[in-house]
């Protein structure tokens, strides 16, 4: 019994340590960002990924903004809107002065694998070499490891511009209900997409994200 209660404590010793670098661990470090072919923008976070895109675009990063996301919020589906999450951004980022001409819907997607398939899917449709993808910093590892497998095979220059920055431990952000919900879900993604996406994809087992013949010729809605 006693022996119990001393793991019981060294394992709640070691996750109350580990547990405020959380976010810093899910965040990657944003390097300076050089002026690529594209932005594109991972639904979800509104409205501050769309924003961000919009202010790298008026710094002059990147000539178009991709928006993706099929999926349509329970909310706006409830009161029979139904818009889904790239049309969402899209509209965001016009209100933030990105030009109607530079702007490119691809509603579809209802996962970050699925997205960084539609990614792959218009860049070989548009033959493109250079793509910068917009995200959060809670979800940017996952972002990137999953665009890193679906670009690979195309020879795509990628970087990551991760808005904003990640909780500290200084912040005391897991005693918040929304940022320890955010981390704990994004904590739980991350280990999901491991075991069952990105490390089979890592051994060859199955394809990276638009790999498979049916979505790489399936046609892209652009609105």
């Amino acid at each position: 019994m006693k022996s119990r209660t001393v793991r019981r404590l060294g394992f709640s010793l070691v996750l109350l340590a580990v547990l405020p670098w959380v976010p810093q661990i899910l965040a990657t470090r944003s390097d300076p960002l050089e002026p690529a072919d594209a932005l594109f923008v991972f639904p979800g976070n509104l409205p501050q990924r769309a924003r961000c895109a919009a202010r790298l675009h008026q710094e002059g990063l990147a000539p178009v903004v991709v928006f993706s996301g099929g999926r349509v919020a329970s909310q706006l589906e409830a009161l029979g809107m139904r818009i889904p999450d790239a049309e969402l951004n899209a509209r965001i980022a016009l209100q933030a002065g990105v030009p109607a001409e530079a702007v490119i819907v691809l509603a579809e997607g209802t996962s970050t694998w699925e997205d960084a398939g539609v990614l792959a899917r218009w860049l070989r449709l548009t033959k493109l070499r250079s793509v910068t993808i917009v995200t959060s910093p809670s979800h940017s590892l996952r972002a990137l490891w999953t665009t890193r497998l679906a670009l690979e095979p195309l020879g795509t220059r990628l970087q990551i511009a991760s808005c904003g920055q990640p909780y500290a431990p200084e912040d005391l952000w897991w005693l918040e209900e929304e940022p320890l919900i955010r981390t704990t879900n994004e904590t739980l993604k991350l280990a999901l997409y491991l075991v069952r996406d990105l490390v089979p994809a890592w051994l060859g087992l199955r394809p990276p994200p638009g790999g498979n013949r049916d979505e790489s010729t399936r046609p892209l809605s652009n609105s």
